[in-house]
């Protein structure tokens, strides 16, 4: 006998979900280069190429003695190392660069990076235009510098901008500084990306191909009130010393707020894309708040926000906390409005321990 189909009765629909993704990354680097001295069957273009190691450039024409190739080499010799980079060409008339803005607005549209480094380019000018693109772009931008009482930038306010000192190098003439320290920014930001946002510092990160600066005390200390990295040499390795930026904040906890930020984002917009609708009332607030929760419990997992503490009584101190409205409280007007506000957290970043004070005494 012939069935009659299912569907008469019991009508039945599955949607595939898709995964709701971020499209930012917190680990890519761009790297801004000149045009190579050789011609060859590549061409750099005005589209950004990725590349995963340094001999890649050889068949762009460049040699092994530009800066692109050792800003590359030095990059991937890190270890941990990216295991891809962006390469941008700036474009050159007869006598003039491309302006700086725009090529990374350029390099910008075709690909997502978060931090970048302008290889071969130490005017002043444009380390003015680079800081500024990453304030305004939400990126991070290093540069290294090699006169220890001139640092070439205007300003130094900058959260998003960090800089090193690489010159005087131990061992070396001052008219043969080693090419690699003009590349130690891109040194320490190439090994500090290969770790995930919240579990890192960029102090005391052991240098690869960079070497260490000769300094005296009082070089020290200048640079260090200038918030000015520099790679000097302990227990037999190069390491940076610093990790912040020229405002004086800590590079890891910019790196961690803005992977916060987007996570944040991608885990409320993920409610509404799987819900067909959040409900203007408690049980929906309560479907926000759980997801602001559960952002903040994966930064405390990753060592981005700190643990609960407790007190010398025994009383727990959260390291976060969360508030949102309850029904009741919002008017009328604002259920209308279909726009949820007062939404707020605070939390206690987990920071980082960079030295240590300990004293001890022995008896017989």
């Amino acid at each position: 006998m012939k069935n009659n189909l299912l569907d008469d009765i019991i009508k039945c629909n599955i949607e595939i979900s898709n995964p709701t993704t971020s499209d930012v990354s917190f680990d890519k680097i761009l790297i801004v280069v000149e045009k190579a001295s050789a011609s060859s069957r590549k061409q750099m273009t005005e589209t950004v190429i990725e590349i995963s190691n340094a001999d890649e450039l050889l068949e762009y024409g460049y040699k092994t003695t530009e800066a692109a190739y050792i800003a590359a080499s030095v990059c991937f010799s890190q270890n941990p190392s990216p295991s891809r980079i962006f390469v941008c060409l700036r474009k050159k008339t007869d006598t003039l660069n491309e302006d700086l803005k725009a090529t990374l607005d350029r390099a910008s549209s075709q690909v997502g990076f978060y931090g970048f480094h302008i290889t071969g380019f130490k005017d002043k000018a444009d380390i003015d235009k680079a800081a500024d693109w990453a304030e305004s772009n939400n990126k991070l931008f290093g540069f290294e510098y090699d006169n220890i009482d001139t640092i070439p930038i205007t300003k130094t306010n900058y959260y998003r901008t960090f800089a090193i000192y690489s010159g005087l190098a131990d061992g070396f003439d001052a008219g043969n500084q080693p090419k690699e320290n003009g590349y130690a920014a891109l040194a320490l930001m190439a090994k500090c990306f290969s770790y995930n946002p919240g579990t890192e510092t960029w102090h005391l990160k052991a240098l690869n191909s960079v070497y260490p600066s000769l300094l005296t005390n009082e070089q020290k200390r200048n640079l260090e009130g200038k918030h000015v990295g520099m790679v000097l040499r302990y227990a037999g390795s190069n390491f940076n010393i610093g990790g912040a930026t020229l405002s004086g904040e800590w590079i890891d906890v910019i790196r961690f707020i803005d992977w916060l930020k987007n996570e944040m984002q991608v885990n409320v917009f993920k409610l509404f894309k799987d819900n067909k609708k959040i409900p203007f009332n408690d049980n929906g607030i309560n479907l926000v708040l759980c997801k602001i929760e559960e952002t903040l419990k994966k930064a405390q997992d990753i060592g981005g926000i700190s643990l609960t503490e407790f007190d010398a009584d025994g009383n727990a101190i959260p390291a976060y906390h969360v508030n949102v409205p309850r029904s009741s409280e919002i008017t009328e007007e604002v259920r209308k409005s279909r726009k949820l506000s007062n939404c707020t957290w605070s939390a206690r970043v987990a920071g980082a321990i960079h030295a240590v004070e300990i004293e001890g005494y022995v008896t017989f």
